[in-house]
Protein backbone atom coordinates (compact mmCIF):
# COMPACT_ATOMS: atom_id res chain seq x y z
CA UNK A 1 0.00 0.00 0.00
CA UNK A 2 1.51 2.88 -1.32
CA UNK A 3 1.97 6.09 1.56
CA UNK A 4 -0.26 9.42 1.09
CA UNK A 5 2.17 12.15 -0.20
CA UNK A 6 3.39 14.33 2.37
CA UNK A 7 3.26 18.50 0.58
CA UNK A 8 4.23 21.79 1.02
CA UNK A 9 3.11 25.09 -0.54
CA UNK A 10 5.89 27.82 -1.04
CA UNK A 11 4.22 31.29 -2.21
CA UNK A 12 6.11 33.95 -3.60
CA UNK A 13 3.86 37.63 -2.58
CA UNK A 14 5.96 40.43 -4.37
CA UNK A 15 3.99 43.75 -4.94
CA UNK A 16 2.89 42.51 -8.48
CA UNK A 17 2.46 39.51 -9.08
CA UNK A 18 2.04 35.74 -7.03
CA UNK A 19 3.53 32.67 -7.36
CA UNK A 20 2.47 29.27 -5.69
CA UNK A 21 3.99 26.41 -6.07
CA UNK A 22 3.30 22.49 -4.73
CA UNK A 23 6.37 20.44 -3.44
CA UNK A 24 6.71 17.24 -2.98
CA UNK A 25 8.91 17.05 0.81
CA UNK A 26 11.94 17.00 -0.93
CA UNK A 27 11.22 20.39 -3.00
CA UNK A 28 10.56 18.82 -5.67
CA UNK A 29 7.98 20.81 -7.61
CA UNK A 30 4.36 19.08 -8.24
CA UNK A 31 2.14 21.93 -9.85
CA UNK A 32 1.85 25.94 -9.49
CA UNK A 33 -0.16 28.76 -10.49
CA UNK A 34 0.62 32.22 -10.74
CA UNK A 35 -1.52 35.69 -11.07
CA UNK A 36 -1.21 39.42 -11.22
CA UNK A 37 -2.30 41.12 -7.81
CA UNK A 38 -1.08 44.80 -8.20
CA UNK A 39 -4.23 46.29 -9.31
CA UNK A 40 -5.94 43.84 -5.88
CA UNK A 41 -4.19 44.30 -3.10
CA UNK A 42 -6.60 44.03 -0.38
CA UNK A 43 -5.68 41.78 2.14
CA UNK A 44 -9.06 39.21 1.02
CA UNK A 45 -8.81 40.01 -1.87
CA UNK A 46 -5.21 38.78 -2.03
CA UNK A 47 -6.57 35.82 0.31
CA UNK A 48 -8.90 34.43 -2.54
CA UNK A 49 -7.00 35.05 -5.55
CA UNK A 50 -4.27 32.27 -3.47
CA UNK A 51 -6.62 30.26 -2.32
CA UNK A 52 -7.86 30.22 -5.71
CA UNK A 53 -4.10 29.52 -7.34
CA UNK A 54 -4.30 26.73 -4.66
CA UNK A 55 -7.08 25.03 -6.05
CA UNK A 56 -6.01 25.38 -9.62
CA UNK A 57 -2.46 23.56 -8.61
CA UNK A 58 -3.90 21.14 -6.81
CA UNK A 59 -6.74 20.56 -9.58
CA UNK A 60 -3.79 20.41 -12.23
CA UNK A 61 -1.79 18.05 -10.71
CA UNK A 62 -4.61 15.53 -9.49
CA UNK A 63 -3.51 16.45 -5.64
CA UNK A 64 -5.48 16.51 -2.64
CA UNK A 65 -5.61 19.72 -0.61
CA UNK A 66 -5.95 17.38 2.72
CA UNK A 67 -1.90 16.12 2.25
CA UNK A 68 -1.04 20.04 2.51
CA UNK A 69 1.03 19.85 5.62
CA UNK A 70 2.49 23.46 5.70
CA UNK A 71 2.32 26.72 3.74
CA UNK A 72 5.44 29.17 3.48
CA UNK A 73 4.88 32.39 1.78
CA UNK A 74 7.64 35.34 1.16
CA UNK A 75 5.99 38.69 1.09
CA UNK A 76 7.59 41.69 0.55
CA UNK A 77 7.01 43.95 3.85
CA UNK A 78 8.30 44.50 7.45
CA UNK A 79 6.59 41.53 9.92
CA UNK A 80 6.32 41.18 13.41
CA UNK A 81 8.59 39.46 15.50
CA UNK A 82 6.71 35.73 15.30
CA UNK A 83 5.52 36.97 11.42
CA UNK A 84 2.06 36.16 11.96
CA UNK A 85 0.95 40.20 11.34
CA UNK A 86 2.77 42.38 8.29
CA UNK A 87 3.44 45.50 10.24
CA UNK A 88 4.10 47.40 6.95
CA UNK A 89 4.01 46.24 3.62
CA UNK A 90 4.51 49.68 1.35
CA UNK A 91 3.61 47.69 -2.10
CA UNK A 92 0.69 46.60 -1.11
CA UNK A 93 -0.46 49.09 1.17
CA UNK A 94 -0.98 47.18 3.94
CA UNK A 95 -0.25 47.97 7.73
CA UNK A 96 -0.61 46.19 10.61
CA UNK A 97 -2.61 42.82 8.69
CA UNK A 98 -2.92 39.24 10.58
CA UNK A 99 -2.10 37.90 7.79
CA UNK A 100 -1.40 34.35 8.83
CA UNK A 101 -4.20 34.35 10.19
CA UNK A 102 -6.55 35.81 7.57
CA UNK A 103 -5.18 33.33 5.10
CA UNK A 104 -5.58 30.43 7.32
CA UNK A 105 -9.25 30.67 7.69
CA UNK A 106 -9.34 31.57 4.28
CA UNK A 107 -7.71 28.21 3.23
CA UNK A 108 -10.24 26.48 5.78
CA UNK A 109 -13.24 28.35 4.19
CA UNK A 110 -12.03 27.59 0.80
CA UNK A 111 -10.15 24.11 0.73
CA UNK A 112 -11.76 22.50 3.81
CA UNK A 113 -8.12 21.95 5.19
CA UNK A 114 -6.21 23.31 8.22
CA UNK A 115 -2.50 23.47 7.13
CA UNK A 116 -0.12 26.32 9.04
CA UNK A 117 0.92 29.47 7.53
CA UNK A 118 4.45 30.49 7.69
CA UNK A 119 5.15 34.14 6.78
CA UNK A 120 8.75 35.18 5.97
CA UNK A 121 10.01 38.35 4.56
CA UNK A 122 10.48 37.80 0.77
CA UNK A 123 14.30 38.39 0.00
CA UNK A 124 15.00 35.88 3.22
CA UNK A 125 13.17 33.01 1.10
CA UNK A 126 14.56 33.91 -2.01
CA UNK A 127 18.02 34.28 -0.71
CA UNK A 128 17.69 31.19 1.95
CA UNK A 129 16.88 29.22 -1.66
CA UNK A 130 20.06 30.58 -3.08
CA UNK A 131 22.38 29.78 -0.35
CA UNK A 132 20.74 26.59 -0.11
CA UNK A 133 21.10 25.28 -3.37
CA UNK A 134 21.92 27.87 -6.01
CA UNK A 135 24.49 30.36 -6.56
CA UNK A 136 25.60 30.19 -3.01
CA UNK A 137 25.59 26.93 -2.41
CA UNK A 138 28.89 26.90 -0.79
CA UNK A 139 28.76 30.40 0.79
CA UNK A 140 28.86 31.06 4.77
CA UNK A 141 28.13 34.94 4.39
CA UNK A 142 25.94 36.22 1.96
CA UNK A 143 24.07 39.46 1.14
CA UNK A 144 21.57 39.10 -1.22
CA UNK A 145 19.84 42.53 -2.69
CA UNK A 146 16.79 42.34 -5.22
CA UNK A 147 15.79 45.13 -6.85
CA UNK A 148 12.12 45.19 -7.97
CA UNK A 149 8.98 46.43 -7.15
CA UNK A 150 10.61 47.46 -3.98
CA UNK A 151 14.22 47.52 -2.97
CA UNK A 152 14.54 44.70 -0.56
CA UNK A 153 17.42 42.24 1.51
CA UNK A 154 18.42 39.47 3.26
CA UNK A 155 21.81 38.36 4.56
CA UNK A 156 23.01 35.00 5.81
CA UNK A 157 26.45 34.87 8.49
CA UNK A 158 27.93 32.09 8.82
CA UNK A 159 25.68 29.67 7.39
CA UNK A 160 22.45 31.68 9.58
CA UNK A 161 19.88 33.64 8.13
CA UNK A 162 19.68 36.97 10.25
CA UNK A 163 16.20 38.07 11.01
CA UNK A 164 17.04 40.78 13.58
CA UNK A 165 15.46 41.91 17.06
CA UNK A 166 12.18 42.38 15.34
CA UNK A 167 12.45 39.87 12.59
CA UNK A 168 13.36 42.35 10.37
CA UNK A 169 16.89 42.82 9.20
CA UNK A 170 19.16 44.13 6.19
CA UNK A 171 15.61 46.54 4.72
CA UNK A 172 18.60 47.92 2.67
CA UNK A 173 15.23 49.91 0.51
CA UNK A 174 14.40 51.92 3.53
CA UNK A 175 17.95 53.17 4.10
CA UNK A 176 18.27 56.55 3.60
CA UNK A 177 20.58 57.95 0.77
CA UNK A 178 18.11 61.59 -0.06
CA UNK A 179 17.95 63.69 2.79
CA UNK A 180 14.05 64.32 3.24
CA UNK A 181 13.90 63.11 -0.11
CA UNK A 182 11.00 61.48 -2.22
CA UNK A 183 7.89 60.41 -0.23
CA UNK A 184 8.57 56.10 0.05
CA UNK A 185 5.62 54.06 0.42
CA UNK A 186 7.22 53.35 3.71
CA UNK A 187 5.91 56.86 4.78
CA UNK A 188 9.29 58.51 5.30
CA UNK A 189 11.47 60.19 3.21
CA UNK A 190 14.44 59.76 1.34
CA UNK A 191 14.49 55.64 1.16
CA UNK A 192 16.66 53.99 -1.55
CA UNK A 193 13.69 52.58 -2.51
CA UNK A 194 11.47 56.01 -3.29
CA UNK A 195 14.12 56.15 -5.74
CA UNK A 196 15.20 52.29 -7.63
CA UNK A 197 12.38 50.61 -6.52
CA UNK A 198 10.55 49.70 -9.85
CA UNK A 199 7.46 51.55 -9.12
CA UNK A 200 9.10 54.59 -8.10
CA UNK A 201 11.37 54.44 -10.62
CA UNK A 202 8.59 54.05 -13.12
CA UNK A 203 7.50 57.36 -11.61
CA UNK A 204 10.68 58.83 -12.28
CA UNK A 205 10.54 57.91 -15.78
CA UNK A 206 7.37 58.98 -16.66
CA UNK A 207 8.68 62.96 -15.27
CA UNK A 208 10.98 62.57 -17.47
CA UNK A 209 8.50 61.87 -20.33
CA UNK A 210 6.42 64.73 -19.27
CA UNK A 211 9.29 67.08 -19.60
CA UNK A 212 10.68 66.14 -22.47
CA UNK A 213 7.25 65.14 -24.92
CA UNK A 214 9.32 65.10 -28.11
CA UNK A 215 11.40 62.02 -26.24
CA UNK A 216 8.21 59.79 -26.47
CA UNK A 217 7.38 60.50 -29.99
CA UNK A 218 10.77 59.61 -31.28
CA UNK A 219 10.11 56.18 -29.23
CA UNK A 220 6.28 55.16 -28.95
CA UNK A 221 7.22 52.25 -26.98
CA UNK A 222 7.26 53.61 -24.13
CA UNK A 223 3.61 55.10 -24.81
CA UNK A 224 0.46 53.00 -23.38
CA UNK A 225 -0.84 52.38 -20.12
CA UNK A 226 1.86 50.35 -19.02
CA UNK A 227 5.35 51.64 -19.16
CA UNK A 228 7.97 48.93 -19.34
CA UNK A 229 11.42 49.71 -17.57
CA UNK A 230 12.81 47.23 -20.11
CA UNK A 231 11.86 49.44 -23.12
CA UNK A 232 13.31 52.24 -21.34
CA UNK A 233 16.82 50.80 -20.65
CA UNK A 234 18.30 50.40 -24.22
CA UNK A 235 17.08 54.35 -24.48
CA UNK A 236 18.67 55.28 -21.37
CA UNK A 237 22.18 55.73 -23.10
CA UNK A 238 20.95 57.57 -25.79
CA UNK A 239 19.66 60.35 -24.35
CA UNK A 240 20.65 63.09 -22.07
CA UNK A 241 18.06 62.77 -19.49
CA UNK A 242 17.15 59.39 -19.22
CA UNK A 243 20.49 59.07 -19.26
CA UNK A 244 21.17 61.41 -16.10
CA UNK A 245 18.38 59.55 -14.28
CA UNK A 246 19.82 55.75 -14.60
CA UNK A 247 23.08 57.55 -14.12
CA UNK A 248 21.77 58.82 -10.51
CA UNK A 249 19.88 55.46 -9.76
CA UNK A 250 22.97 53.26 -10.25
CA UNK A 251 24.73 55.70 -7.77
CA UNK A 252 22.83 55.28 -4.82
CA UNK A 253 22.15 51.95 -5.33
CA UNK A 254 25.93 51.55 -5.88
CA UNK A 255 26.49 53.53 -2.65
CA UNK A 256 23.86 52.01 -0.71
CA UNK A 257 25.37 48.45 -2.03
CA UNK A 258 28.92 49.49 -1.49
CA UNK A 259 28.43 50.56 2.36
CA UNK A 260 26.42 47.50 2.98
CA UNK A 261 29.31 44.95 1.96
CA UNK A 262 31.90 46.94 3.81
CA UNK A 263 29.83 46.72 6.97
CA UNK A 264 29.04 43.14 6.55
CA UNK A 265 32.61 42.06 4.32
CA UNK A 266 29.93 38.78 2.63
CA UNK A 267 31.45 36.70 0.24
CA UNK A 268 29.05 37.39 -1.84
CA UNK A 269 27.07 39.94 -3.27
CA UNK A 270 23.71 38.34 -4.25
CA UNK A 271 22.22 41.02 -6.61
CA UNK A 272 18.72 40.31 -8.60
CA UNK A 273 15.24 41.47 -8.79
CA UNK A 274 12.88 42.28 -11.81
CA UNK A 275 14.25 45.80 -12.63
CA UNK A 276 17.65 44.50 -12.83
CA UNK A 277 16.66 41.29 -14.86
CA UNK A 278 15.32 43.52 -17.34
CA UNK A 279 17.23 46.50 -17.51
CA UNK A 280 21.02 44.96 -18.25
CA UNK A 281 22.57 48.44 -18.99
CA UNK A 282 20.87 49.58 -15.41
CA UNK A 283 22.67 46.61 -13.97
CA UNK A 284 26.23 47.43 -15.89
CA UNK A 285 26.24 50.85 -14.02
CA UNK A 286 25.58 49.18 -10.48
CA UNK A 287 27.90 46.83 -10.94
CA UNK A 288 30.90 48.89 -12.33
CA UNK A 289 30.24 51.33 -9.52
CA UNK A 290 29.42 48.87 -7.02
CA UNK A 291 33.19 47.36 -6.48
CA UNK A 292 35.34 50.72 -6.55
CA UNK A 293 33.38 51.80 -3.07
CA UNK A 294 33.33 48.83 -1.24
CA UNK A 295 36.64 49.27 1.75
CA UNK A 296 39.47 47.08 -0.45
CA UNK A 297 39.82 44.32 2.00
CA UNK A 298 36.25 43.85 1.68
CA UNK A 299 36.62 43.56 -1.89
CA UNK A 300 39.56 41.49 -2.37
CA UNK A 301 37.15 38.51 -2.37
CA UNK A 302 34.32 39.80 -3.24
CA UNK A 303 32.06 38.54 -5.75
CA UNK A 304 28.75 40.33 -7.06
CA UNK A 305 26.66 37.01 -8.21
CA UNK A 306 23.42 36.84 -10.32
CA UNK A 307 20.59 34.84 -8.95
CA UNK A 308 20.27 30.97 -10.32
CA UNK A 309 17.22 29.77 -8.80
CA UNK A 310 14.70 31.61 -11.00
CA UNK A 311 10.73 31.79 -10.80
CA UNK A 312 11.17 29.14 -8.31
CA UNK A 313 13.82 30.12 -5.84
CA UNK A 314 10.97 32.59 -3.91
CA UNK A 315 7.76 29.85 -3.40
CA UNK A 316 11.13 26.68 -3.04
CA UNK A 317 12.89 29.04 -0.02
CA UNK A 318 9.69 29.92 1.32
CA UNK A 319 8.32 26.44 1.57
CA UNK A 320 11.96 25.29 3.02
CA UNK A 321 11.59 27.62 6.01
CA UNK A 322 8.24 26.97 6.81
CA UNK A 323 9.39 23.10 6.96
CA UNK A 324 12.06 23.86 9.09
CA UNK A 325 9.63 26.01 11.20
CA UNK A 326 7.29 22.95 11.51
CA UNK A 327 10.03 20.54 12.63
CA UNK A 328 11.29 23.00 15.26
CA UNK A 329 9.22 22.58 18.49
CA UNK A 330 8.39 25.87 20.12
CA UNK A 331 10.20 27.22 22.43
CA UNK A 332 9.82 27.17 26.17
CA UNK A 333 8.67 30.61 27.08
CA UNK A 334 11.22 31.93 30.21
CA UNK A 335 9.29 32.33 33.38
CA UNK A 336 8.66 35.90 35.00
CA UNK A 337 8.85 36.30 38.95
CA UNK A 338 6.63 38.61 40.47
CA UNK A 339 7.98 42.14 41.46
CA UNK A 340 9.80 41.58 45.00
CA UNK A 341 10.56 38.17 44.98
CA UNK A 342 13.82 36.80 45.78
CA UNK A 343 16.27 36.18 42.43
Amino acid sequence: MSLDPILCVGIDLGGTNARLQVFNDALHPISEARARVRERCDPEEICQTLCDLLKGACLNAHLKPEHIQVIGMGLAGQLSRDGRTVKNAPNLGWLDVAFARIFEEAVEWELGVTPPVYVFNDLNALVYDEWHQGVARDLGDVLGVYVGTGVGGAIIAGGQLIRGQGNNAAEIGHVKVVPEGRVCGCGQRGCLEAYAGGRHLEARVSEVLNAHPTLQKAHPELGGEVLRLSAVDPIAEKHPALSELWEQTSDLLALSLANACTLLNPAALILGGGVLDHCPNLRRLVVDKTLPLVLDVARRELQILQPLGGPESGPRGAAALAMQELATPPSTPIPTLPPGAPR
